[in-house]
Formats: C-alpha cells, structure tokens, sequence
C-alpha cells in the first residue's frame, strides 16, 4: 500500500507509514470486484495534491518527477478489473452453455483443442478504453483453450478445467462448473462392453499372428546352436586303433585349423571330416589308470585376410582299453602246489612292457612272441603271490595278481626244478631232495627208486608212470621221527606224440556214435580215442575252449561237445578235425577232450 503523505509503500498488514507516519486507508474492491484504493484518490482530490514528489539526489539537489511505481500500480488495478470483468462473463457464458447440455466425455480423456476465442470476446475486450489496455492486451490478441475433463464418477463429471493462453505469454486457468449430471443408462453397456471385448481379440489376434508367422520363423531361421550341439562325433577304426570321426559344420570351402592336431581341415559338403585316433589323447601319459579320459578340440576357423577366429571349443570322452594280459598258467590266478618251483605263464602284446614283483622281464616278451614263461620260486609258507604289470602302446597298464599256495613243511620236500609239466612219454624221471635220513614213500604207479644217497645227502629219484591220457598226479610223502608228514602232489599231462595218438582213433560215424551214448562209462575207462570232423556252431567257453561241433550230414545230427587242449583255437562256421578221447557226456550228447587239431 502506498503511503498518501510521503509516497513511501508500506505493506497491507501496516496501520500507518512506516517513514512518516501517516496512517494508512484500508484497501477495499472496486465496483468491478477487483482491488482498489479509492481512498487514496479521494484523499488526493480534497487536498488537490499530484502525484508528484520531490526527490533528492546523492549531491542534494532537488527534482520533481512523477513517481513511475505509482503508475505501475495504476496498470496492474486497471488488469485486474479487466480479469474480474471477463471472469464473470465466463461464468455467465458457461451456465448458459450448461443449461444446454454437454456431450458425453470418456473418463480421463484430455481434450486440448487450440482455436481462436469467439468474437464475442475480441470484442468485449476491445470495448477496454485503449488507456486502459496500451502495453497489455493488442487489438490482435487471442486464447488458445484447452480443456481437462475432471470427471471422477462413472455416470458424472465434476467440470472442466479451462485454460488461456495469450499470444504475449500469459496464461490463464478457469474452472467451468459442473452442469446437471449425464448418466448412462444400463442400456448402453453391454455395447459398450461388446466393442471393447472385439477390439481385445482383435489386438489379441494380431499379437499372436506377428508372433507365429513373423518372429517365430526368424527367431528360428536366426537361432545359431552352441558348436558342441552341431557337431557330429561316431566312434570309428583308424587302420588297427580305436579313432572317433568329428564333423564340424561351416561355409563351402571354409578351412578350420585344429589346434591339438596342428592341421588345417577344408569344409566339403557342409562339413570339415576329421579322423582322430584315440590313443593319441594318452599314448604319452606314463601312468594311465582310468578307463576314460576327455579330448578336447580346439578349432579356428581361419577367414579371408588370414586371421585365425577362435570357435567354440567342445569335448568328448575316449576309452582307454587295458593292455592285454591273459593268464595261460594258473588261467584262475590261484594254484597250490608242493614244489620249490611253479611255472607261470601268461600271454601280452609284442614290444609290451612287463614287470614281476617290480622286476623287468620286457626282455622276453618279443623273444617268446608275446607268451612269458616264468619260473617262480614258491616257497613253503603258504600264500605266495605275484603281481604281473604290462604296459602295451596305445593301451593303459593291466595288473594281474598270481597267488601260488604251498603249504609248511616241517620236512623239507623239494622236486627238481628241471622237471617238465608236460611229457609225450608214459614214463618221466623224478628227481627231489629231503631231510637226509628221512623215510621215503611213493603214493603212485612208480619204478625205478633209487634212494642211495637219501641217508647222506637226502636225494633220492625214480621213474613215474602215466597210466592216463591227460593229467596224472605224481603223490611223494617224507616221514621224519618227531615229525609231522611232508606231502607233494605234482601234475604232469601226459599225452603220446601224434603219430602214436591218432593211430589209435575211431572215426565218430553213425554206428560208433550210438555206440558210444549207449557204453559210455567203459569208453571213458578205456580212454577211446575218436577222430570228429565237422564244423564248428558255437562256442560255450572260453577259458578253456569248450564248443560244439555238428558231425553229421543232412538230417542227422551228431552234435559233440570238445574241449580244445590243443594248440590251435577255434572259430565258429570253420570245420576242423580234431582228434580226441572221451571225457564222459554233458546235455545227453558226448563229451570229448581233443588233443591234436587239424584242417577237415
């Protein structure tokens, strides 16, 4: 509020001047309802004073000149009193336009329409005498209206909300009220809710269509597979060693390095075809012991400019076979014996590498073309056990573990270490040693028994005597007073020279072989000797060779099963003829043992 005495603004909370002193009018509205201070202009007429004033300046010298916040003042009265006019003839024109109804309006909707103002208002703000309005309003001014539906019930709207904007920056805010309520009758809804439930399966349709025909089909046509998930890998033979076959996709022509291999693969037919021999992921591993190890392949794949990129890296497993080992004697791993000395043998791969308890004997294994035979010494305390390792190329190490039992002895009772296993004579000298002074007895068909030097030196020899075609056990006993009995028992297979032997067999006809079911028990007392031709149809063991053999023709069979104690092995469809003696039956059809093996 501007103080009448002095000129000096004061607040409108102040009674009086604070400079002067003077008290202060209160501020009141004018006819038009905007703001005022028609005291003041009537304090100025009574005492005829202007709105002139003295000021002084920082020299002290005086100017008279009117006061430019005092004609601010005026201008901003004279804008209110236009707004409040043109307040209430919005209002009046929007009650009348209520009264006339208005269209439905959605819920939340917006609607900003930018227009020029009817007529009607440029001219009621033309009619502003143009004092009252230079600097504010040009004669070209315009409203730009928006309105802002205020609707919060579903059947009602709470009015709109109108703004102005004039074209010199101002803007303005009105609110319309509310006219008489537009609800909307049930009737109407289930349309309503028909169109939008059709425009929901609509856009649902369309969804679904641009997914299955149009982003399915690229997704697949674009998805590029993990490399281990395209690449192709069969197990193969690669000459005589086990290999696996790796096909890896790429371009016609494209060529893919392997880095573990150190070549260059070119892709044909839409694949780089690698062949990898197995052995080559462990032959250089001192101590393989698992049966399976993991390849892993790295391939580049080499572009235009000759770089190398880096594909993805995938692996694979690879068996590691054991080296062979078979046990020939012992075939069990377990044998008990009386003698000082056992013969093991056992059979592996040529240029093997072969230990015994630790010791080498890779010095045998070429000589005796894979087949070692070792003299092991055993002695009398019961378990004797020998561990055999064996070490073949491209293979991992096998172990095999030999256990010999012989039992204590209080007498000491030890045969020759000379002595064979095996004789083609009905007769074999026997040569052991004792306890000297030690009483000697023969348990088995013997001759000969020279036991000269038994009392001295404790040796003593004799001749035993094979009664029967395959393995006669040899039984020496040595008695010592206050001492407990030493026993030997010694296997030797007996078997005459071939000539001797096949000049004694039957040929296995028709007639022989119903013989032969029906007097079986004095043919195996008797030890016959038959001759089998025919071929082989199956093989029931292996260890030893057991396998049936079709010696008939036509419609008569004359099925025979053959254990091989010869030196050939057999095969199934190959004919063969064996010659062998008669072990007793098995599923009502003869057994034989065959010795000597022929072509048919």
């Amino acid at each position: 509020m501007k103080c009448p005495n002095c000129g000096a603004w004061n607040r409108d909370s102040f009674p009086q001047c604070f400079r002067c002193g003077q008290k202060l009018m209160a501020r009141t509205e004018d006819s038009t309802g905007a703001p005022g201070n028609p005291a003041l202009d009537e304090f100025l007429q009574k005492n005829n004073a202007s709105r002139n004033y003295i000021r002084y300046n920082e020299e002290g010298d005086a100017s008279s000149d009117q006061d430019s916040r005092d004609a601010l003042a005026s201008e901003m009265r004279l804008l209110q009193q236009r707004k409040a006019r043109g307040k209430r003839r919005q209002q009046q024109l929007r009650t009348d336009g209520a009264s006339q109804g208005f269209a439905p309006i959605s819920r939340g909707v917006v609607y900003s329409p930018e227009r020029v103002r009817p007529n009607q208002y440029e001219q009621e703000y033309d009619t502003v005498p143009d004092s009252e309005v230079e600097g504010e309003i040009r004669p070209n001014a315009r409203q730009v209206v928006s309105y802002r539906s205020v609707t919060r019930d579903e059947n009602a709207y709470d009015g709109l909300e109108e703004s102005v904007y004039y074209s010199n920056g101002t803007t303005r805010h009105v609110s319309i009220p509310p006219s008489a309520p537009i609800r909307m009758t049930r009737s109407h809804l289930p349309g309503r809710l028909i169109r939008i439930f059709a425009l929901v399966l609509i856009a649902a349709a369309a969804v679904f269509a641009g997914y299955r025909y149009l982003y399915l089909p690229y997704a697949q046509n674009n998805r590029q597979e993990p490399l281990s998930a395209r690449v192709e890998i069969t197990p193969s033979i690669l000459g005589d060693s086990a290999a696996h076959t790796i096909k890896i996709p790429g371009e016609e022509g494209a060529e893919i390095y392997i880095k573990e291999l150190r070549r260059t693969y070119i892709v044909t037919g839409g694949y780089a075809t690698i062949e990898v021999p197995d052995y080559m992921w462990y032959e250089n591993e001192t101590t393989v012991t698992d049966a399976q190890v993991t390849a892993t392949i790295t391939p580049y794949l080499k572009a235009s400019g000759g770089e190398q990129l880096l594909m993805e890296q995938f692996t694979y497993p690879v068996d590691v076979p054991a080296s062979p080992l078979i046990l020939v004697r012992p075939d069990t791993g377990y044998a008990e014996v009386s003698t000082a000395i056992y013969n093991i043998q056992f059979r592996v791969e040529k240029s093997s590498t072969v230990t015994i308890n630790g010791e080498d004997y890779s010095d045998l294994v070429n000589t005796q073309d894979g087949l070692i035979s070792y003299n092991a010494t055993i002695q009398p305390i019961g378990y004797n056990t020998f561990e055999i390792k064996t070490r073949s190329q491209y293979y991992r190490e096998s172990t095999a573990i030999v256990t010999i039992y012989r039992a204590v002895q209080e007498i000491p009772l030890d045969l020759s270490t000379t002595l064979d296993n095996r004789s083609f004579n009905d007769r074999m000298t026997i040569s052991a040693t004792t306890l000297p002074g030690a009483t000697i007895s023969i348990e088995t068909p013997y001759e000969d028994l020279d036991t000269s030097q038994l009392d001295s030196l404790g040796q003593f020899s004799f001749k035993a005597v094979f009664s029967t075609i395959g393995t006669n056990t040899i039984t020496i006993k040595a008695s010592y007073p206050g001492k407990e009995t030493s026993v030997v028992n010694y296997d030797v297979y007996y078997i005459p020279p071939a000539a001797q032997y096949t000049r004694k067999a039957w040929p296995l006809d028709n007639w022989n072989y119903n013989e032969l079911l029906s007097s079986i028990a004095t043919r195996v007392a008797n030890t016959q000797i038959y001759v089998c031709a025919g071929e082989i149809i199956s093989i029931i063991s292996t260890s030893p060779q057991l396998a049936i053999m079709e010696t008939g023709s036509g419609s008569a069979s004359r099925q025979v099963l053959l254990e091989n104690r010869s030196m050939d092995t057999w095969v199934v469809g190959q004919r063969y003829r064996v010659y062998a003696d008669v072990f007793g039956l098995y599923n009502g059809i003869p057994r034989l043992v065959g010795r000597y093996t022929y072509a048919p």
